[in-house]
Order: structure tokens, then sequence, then C-alpha cells
């Protein structure tokens, strides 16, 4: 086997192997043969094999004697490759599970050694291969695919060259075990009791912490990276296992470790005597093992749990899923997890796909399909690589750098290769890689608040360079040296608040590209300190109701206000919701910025334990040339769908006009009226008469006429049933008349007089009075203030005049019935979602943004009439059930077969008074024609 043999080669070969045997194939049908199956097996196996630089042949891998687990009877073994694959093939057309459970029954039959024992199973039946990687059933490396789309598994079979094939699945679950092992080797070092926050709470300075968690933590970092270089090829595989297990005991473990550190941070020409056992170590140089520690002590579980890590294969770890469960091991309910909180790839790439990489893989290969494309264009295109600048700003463990960096050097690897093949120079060994290779981790900068974080960003940010180097090694035999390390990725530990992130990022020749996932830290949550940072980043542009999360924004728009860039951000729903969203994007559309992409809302897995999954959206803004792109989620925790956009992505992602809608005084469309809150008694339940109070109140003669059914929202919503003393006519000579009235009102003026609020205790003068009085004099609509998020449609009633609406609810007169038919619709349901706010998960009426900024248009009398009488069919479908509230008639999952067909077809007059073009069919459809409608109004 040729350790060198390159990706490249192998494909071509593969090309040819496939191309070779599907020939023999058709052949083999078009002559009718029988039999050629069976002698052509060795040669498939070996032209195969040949591929991956191994000779089948002259290693002796064909018909091996062996015993069979099932039956204890003799058999041969087709091919079997020691330690590394056991091969059956069979016949095209039979099955490739018969060959599968015969490889299975010769490695339980006792004649093949453990030593021995393969790590895959490969079938074939020259149609078809199956794979199937052993001793792990939770790998899931169980795959196959026919002849034909062999190479298209290159990846799958490198493992016979010698190199690793981990899945990504294999690699989360990697990552996870080392989290835990490193988890294992805290507890041990520093005690079970450690419970540190982490998060946004965990401490700024390792200053503010103890000085055992903080050692602990450095002596992890060293100990990763040793981990790490013992099974990546930093230096001969496993050097620094035998030292422990050689070279230490319990006792000798620490003063052992300290030395190792210091002969690491130790030019070779400078350390003089070195002992044997530490003498192979190279130079590393860089921040990893600079700083002074004090000498550790351990015990045997220590030293044991230290092996236990060395025992583990740290290649195959992904830094960034790995770096975001290590920064969670000072949490002992993180240690104690199964490692479920991570960002996962997946989702960082919903940011960084759409932001810059997938333009620059598809101008990759464009330029290396083309035939016409000069060795000077790709060229041209790799170096333009090291042009730009990357920042996170809220790094945390680098995940997204990471990522980024990882990706972009497939990018540029790719180019390399294909640099190569032109020039004919693809299987010859690079003398001096490093000249071809321009990409550099000194171009990616992170800022990150909390010290632990940014120090593990540092490490993770060197094994993926590493790792990417050994990418590039597979593909053209060589890579670059990167010990001593001499270039590191710029981590500063700062607020990046206060921090003026021109001076963290120089001007690049080409953009800055600023991207990542800031704290979710919503308006009414933020710390006084958090407020001062608001305000110093916003200047004249703040705005009280602006989520924490904005102010990376206003730093993103200062950092690229005269250089070429753009940024994107995961960040909490609410900037795009309600009150927030004229006071983040006016500013920015002001600037020229426009939303180049964006995902609407789904959820986003905190990687703190105990914290629930947030609501998230990602935006990302550019000032340049784009075609805008746009996800939906049917399902929050489901897959994105793509949305087409014609137009462009407003501030509400949607496709619409460009419009921000800001709280209005009065209604916008003269077809609805004013909505107001509901009268407030503001007296102490005293003139309020609960269900238990109603006979006794009722029951006195002079107080029950001034009974009157009350409606909170509870009363709304759930059909319960409360009343008040409604004294607005009071006669006086009344008050003397009734017990009942005579007490109410005078606790109700106590209450009032002990009151800290002047405006209350002015009120206790009147104290027969609700000290907020707006009863309707007409019919109208009652609209609870808070509304569940997973309504389909708004809980809404209409009330005669008589019954007292109170402030937990809105009102609106509604003499005919319109303004209930249109808010009960799928229409307002819309603008509801989009433009109003929330309390928690649950949507918020608001009169002046929601109710006066609903574009209702001009209705002609035919129109009117026709929403009327849809809306009067939906009261009719709730009148069949009478007995049930609204929050029953409005259950997500159990609505009335009646009640959805009225519903429906309310929705269809609502939204061909809209002038809908067509049959609306989703809440998409609904808001571009709202847009559109609300541009409409505020232009004239």
């Amino acid at each position: 086997m040729s350790a060198a043999i390159s990706r490249d080669e192998i494909h071509r070969r593969l090309d040819s192997f496939r191309a070779h045997w599907l020939r023999e194939l058709d052949q083999w049908k078009e002559q009718g043969l029988t039999g050629e199956e069976q002698k052509a097996a060795q040669r498939f196996w070996i032209d195969l094999f040949s591929c991956f630089g191994v000779s089948a042949a002259r290693m002796n891998l064909f018909e091996r004697n062996a015993r069979r687990g099932s039956t204890g009877g003799a058999g041969r073994i087709d091919l079997f490759y020691p330690s590394v694959v056991i091969g059956e093939a069979k016949k095209p057309g039979v099955s490739l599970e018969v060959a599968y459970q015969q490889a299975l029954d010769y490695l339980n039959g006792g004649t093949v050694r453990d030593f021995e024992m393969p790590r895959y199973v490969l079938c074939s039946n020259f149609e078809q291969f199956r794979l199937v990687r052993l001793g792990d059933a939770d790998s899931g490396f169980d795959i196959s695919f026919g002849l034909s789309e062999v190479t298209d598994n290159l990846d799958a079979l490198k493992f016979l060259a010698g190199y690793d094939a981990v899945t990504k699945q294999e690699e989360e679950k990697a990552s996870i075990r080392a989290s835990q092992l490193m988890a294992e080797l805290f507890t041990a070092m520093a005690g079970d009791d450690v419970d540190e926050a982490v998060g946004d709470n965990a401490p700024t300075n390792y200053h503010d912490e103890e000085l055992r968690v903080h050692e602990t933590s450095m002596y992890l970092t060293r100990l990763l990276f040793l981990l790490f270089g013992d099974d990546a090829g930093l230096w001969e595989q496993d050097l620094f296992t035998r030292f422990i297990e050689e070279n230490t005991t319990a006792d000798n473990l620490g003063p052992q470790l300290n030395a190792l550190f210091e002969i690491l941070n130790t030019p070779e020409n400078r350390r003089g005597r070195v002992p044997d056992s530490m003498s192979s170590f190279p130079y590393v140089n860089g921040a990893v093992f600079a700083e002074p520690m004090r000498t550790q002590y351990f015990d045997a579980e220590m030293r044991d749990a230290l092996l236990k890590a060395c025992r583990f294969n740290w290649s195959e770890i992904s830094p960034a899923i790995f770096g975001s469960l290590f920064q969670l091991v000072k949490s002992k309910e993180a240690r104690r997890s199964d490692g479920e909180h991570y960002t996962s790839e997946k989702n960082i790439l919903k940011t960084l796909e759409p932001l810059f990489l997938t333009e620059l893989r598809e101008k990759a290969e464009r330029l290396i399909a083309s035939r016409s494309t000069t060795v000077k264009k790709l060229r041209e295109f790799r170096d333009s690589l090291a042009d730009y600048a990357f920042l996170d700003p809220a790094c945390g463990s680098g995940n997204f750098l990471i990522v980024a960096y990882r990706e972009l050097r497939k990018i540029e690897t790719d180019l390399i290769v294909e640099i190569r093949r032109r020039e004919g120079t693809l299987d010859e060994l690079a003398l001096d890689v490093s000249f071809e290779q321009k990409l550099n981790i000194g171009q990616f900068h992170g800022l990150e608040v909390n010290w632990w974080p940014a120090r593990i960003a540092e490490t993770a940010m060197f094994l993926v360079d590493h790792q990417s180097n050994q990418e590039l090694a597979q593909r053209i035999g060589a890579a670059p040296e990167r010990l001593p390390i001499s270039i590191t990725a710029h981590i500063h530990h700062a607020n990046a608040l206060t921090v003026d992130w021109s001076l963290v990022v120089p001007k690049p020749r080409g953009e800055t590209l600023v991207f990542g996932n800031p704290p979710f830290i919503g308006q009414y949550t933020k710390t006084k300190e958090q407020t001062q940072d608001m305000r110093r980043v916003w200047g004249k542009d703040y705005d009280g109701y602006l989520d924490y999360v904005t102010g990376w924004h206003a730093q993103a728009m200062k950092l690229l206000k005269n250089r070429k860039g753009q940024f994107a951000y995961v960040t909490t729903n609410s900037i795009t919701q309600g009150q927030p969203v004229p006071a983040l994007f006016g500013p920015l559309f002001r600037e020229g910025w426009r939303i180049k992409f964006a995902h609407r809302t789904f959820s986003w897995d905190s990687e703190a334990p105990g914290k629930a999954a947030v609501h998230c959206v990602i935006v990302g803004f550019s000032r340049g040339e784009f075609k805008p792109l746009l996800w939906d989620y049917p399902r929050v925790n489901g897959e994105p769908v793509p949305v087409p956009v014609a137009t462009s992505i407003n501030a509400y992602l949607v496709d619409g006009p460009n419009v921000l809608v800001e709280k209005r005084m009065k209604p916008l469309s003269n077809m609805i009226g004013a909505a107001v809150r509901g009268s407030q008694p503001t007296d102490s339940g005293n003139l309020i008469v609960e269900v238990k109070d109603y006979d006794y109140v009722s029951s006195d003669p002079v107080a029950s006429k001034y009974l009157r059914k009350f409606i909170g929202s509870r009363e709304l919503v759930r059909g319960l049933n409360r009343w008040c003393l409604w004294l607005e006519d009071l006669d006086p000579a009344d008050v003397q008349r009734s017990e009942v009235l005579k007490q109410r009102i005078e606790a109700c003026r106590e209450f009032r007089e002990a009151s800290a609020k002047k405006a209350t205790r002015e009120r206790a003068a009147t104290p027969h009075l609700f000290t907020e009085i707006r009863n309707q004099e007409t019919s109208y609509v009652g609209i609870p203030r808070h509304v569940g998020e997973s309504r389909k449609f708004f809980t809404v009633q209409r009330f005669d005049s008589d019954v007292i609406c109170g402030d937990a609810n809105f009102q609106v007169q509604d003499e005919d019935g319109l303004l209930f038919s249109l808010i009960s619709s799928s229409m307002f349901m819309a603008w509801q979602r989009t433009i109003g706010g929330k309390i928690k998960s649950d949507l918020r009426f608001s009169n002046t943004l929601v109710w006066n900024n609903f574009p209702v248009p001009e209705l002609s009398e035919k129109q009117r009439t026709s929403v009327i009488k849809a809306g009067e069919k939906v009261l009719a479908a709730r009148a069949l059930h009478p007995e049930r509230s609204l929050a029953e008639h409005y259950a997500p999952l159990s609505m009335d077969p009646a009640l959805v067909r009225a519903h429906d077809a309310l929705d269809r007059e609502v939204d061909k008074a809209f002038d809908a073009p067509r049959k609306l069919t989703n809440e998409r459809q609904r808001l571009e024609l709202l847009f559109q409608n609300y541009e409409a109004l505020t232009s004239n």
C-alpha cells in the first residue's frame, strides 16, 4: 500500500475500474456466459483494491481457510485483509444479505483471532456493493451502492488506502464521547462538587472562579492538545500515551506533565539535556503551553482517567461539536448529561452557506468544470480566499469559525488539486505545500466575553487546521507543517459591545464577513450594564424596545461602514415582530443594508443544560447585488422549505414591500373603528361579583338592579361567569337602602385611599365608579389582549352594550358584525402573527401597532355584506355547541368540522374582499397581499 496515493488518483482509478467492469457485465449478459463470475471474483477484488494502492494478490488475501460459526464446518473466506476488511462475492442477482451473513459466520467461527478482526465487511455481487462497519451498532455505517456509483462512494472506501472513513454520525458520537472523557477527567481533578454557571452566566474572567477550577481548565486544554496530537499525526503515533504508560506513576504524574509542558514550549535548540521519553516531542510554540502553571498532584483514579482518555481515538472528533460540549464541563448537570447540548453543524451552515460559502463553492465548481478556465484564473481565485477577513463577535468555543474555516479549506483544496491536475503535477510530491495553500486561521477573528470558551476556541481552531491539512495530504500527498505554531486565530476575550471591532479586525483587501449567534437576552431581561452597552452602541438610534442581540447589528454597521462586507446572525425571532422591528431595521435600511437571506422562525436548541429551545430566525444583510433567499419552517422543529422571492425580503421576513409598521394612534383604514381597552375597576374585587357571591348580591333587591355581566380575559376565552356592580347611574339613596352596596363601596374607598398611586387615591372620592370607564353604547367585539400561539384563529366574541368589558380585553364597536368577521379571519391572524409582538409564546394584540395598521381596503357594499354573512355562519357553527367556551371551540386539534367549514368560507370571502387575485392557501400569500395593501394605503 502506498500511503502517498492521492485522492484524485484513487478517483481516476475507480472511474477506470467502473467502466471496465460494467463492460464485463454487459458481455456476460450478451453472450449468456455462465460460471464467469466465479472465475472473475478474484480479478474483481484485485482490480478494486489496486485502485487504493493495495496489491491483493501479492499480499495473499484470497481463499483463507476458516470455520463456520453456525455449523462448525470448514469453509473459505473469499477475501481477508487482517484487521481491515473481510470480503465475500456472490453471483449477479444474489442478495448481499446472504454474503454479509456468510462473512459474519466465518468471523464467529473461532479461527479468526482477536487481533485480526476486521473493521469492515465488504460484499459484492458484481452489480452491487454493501459496506458495513463492525464493532459499533450505533454508528449507522451500513451502506449499499451500485457498481456505477463506486466512484461516488470513494470516501466510504478510502479506508483501503489507509485513510479513516468517518461518517458525520460517528464524528458527532466521537465528539460527545470525547467530551464525556474530559468531564471524567475534570471530575477526577477538581472534584464532583464543582458546579459553575455556563453559557451567558459563566464567569467573565478566570479571576472570578476558584483557583482549582481555573487550573483544572487550563490543564484540560493542554491535555486535549496532547491527546489529539497522539492520534492526528502531530507527532509519532501514541507518543504521549506511551509517555504516560511507561514513564509515570500516580505519584510523579503531575511533575512529569509539567516537565513535558516546558519541553513543548521550548525550541529544540534550547532544550539542553532532555530525557529520552520527552525528546521526541516537537516544539509547539503558541499560547497553549506558554503560561507557567503550578504542579498538579494526581492520585491513581486521576491517572486512570487520563489513560482512559489516551485510549480514545481523538482524531475522529469534530472540533466544532467537541468545543461546544467542552465549554460546559464545569457544570455538574452538563457533566452528567449525554452530551445533547451542542449546536449542530447543520444549523451553523444555515448561516454560513447563504452568506458566503455557497457563492464561493459554486464559483470554484464552475471554474473547475469549465475546460476554458486557465490555471491563472484558478490561482487568482484560490489566492482571493486569503483576502477575506472573518469575525464571529460572539464566538463562544468557536464553532461558527471552525465550520467556516473547514468548509473554505475544502474549496481551496479542490482548487489546489485542479491546478496541479492541469499542470500535470498531481502525482508529484510537493516540496513546499505552503506555497500553494494560502488560506490561514490568522484570517479568523473572534470576540468572546467569557474567558474559558475563548481559550477553547483558540485550541479548536488549531485542531481543525490540522484536520484540514490532513485532508489536503490525502488529496495531493503532502500538507503544510504547522509546528511550531506561527499563525493562530485571533480570539479576543472581551465584551463585544465595549470594544472597537475595527481594532480587532484589520481592514483586509477583500470583504469582511461577520457572523455568529449572539446571546439571547430580551428587552425586559437586560441588566443595567447591558442597557448601558446598548445605549453606547446605538447612540441616538437607541430604542428601549430593542433586544440585547441588536447591539451586534449596531456594531456590525459601524465596522462595515467604510469597508466591503456582509453579516448574518442567529437571533431570537422577536427582532422581526412587533415594535422592535422599525427600531432595528430602520437604521439598517437607512445605511443601505438589505436582507440577502433569511430563515423564518425555527427551533434552536440551547447549548446550556436545563434551558429550553429558543425560537430563532437567521437574517443575513448585504449592500451589494444578490438574489434574495428565504426559507420557511411549516414545523418549527422540522426542515426548512425554500420560499420563492419575487421582489425582496422585508423586515418581517415576507416577500413584499420594504415597509416598517410603526404605532399609529388611529386606524389606517376607514373601514374599521378604534379599538380601546375595556373598563378598569381598580377595586380589590369589591365592584366585581364572583360566582360564589352572585346569589347573595342578586337577592338584594337594590343591588341586583345594578348587576351587569362582566367580561375579563378568562370570561371571554374560557366561558366563565362574573358580574360587576355598574353604578354609573347610581341613585345615592340606594347606598343607604342596600347593605351590599354600602359594604362594597366603603371597602373600595378604603382600598383606593391606601394605594401608593396618587391617581388611585384621587379616585377614592368616587369609590362606586370604575377608575377607567369605557363602556360601549352599541354592540361590540371583545378582543383578548393575549392569545395562545397555537390558535389558528383569534378568539373573539360579539357582545351587547349591557355587557361590561374589562381592561384585560380590548373592545371595538361593531354594530353590523363586519369587524367580528375580519378579526375572525386568517387574514387578520396572519397580520397579528407578523406585526404583533409576543408575551412569552402568546400572541399579543396591540391596538396601536396591529389593529390601527390592519390594511383593510375600501369594501363595496356587496363585499361588506358577504363578509358579514360569512361571520354570522361562524357564530351559527359555534351555536351548535353552546356549552363550549371559545377555548374549547378553538382547541387546535379538536375544532368541530362545522366550525372549520364556516371559517374556511369566511376566509374565502375576506380574501376576495382584500382583492386576492387567486385562492389563497397559506399565510405567506396573505402576507404578501397585506403588505401590498399597507404600502398602497400609506402611500396615499
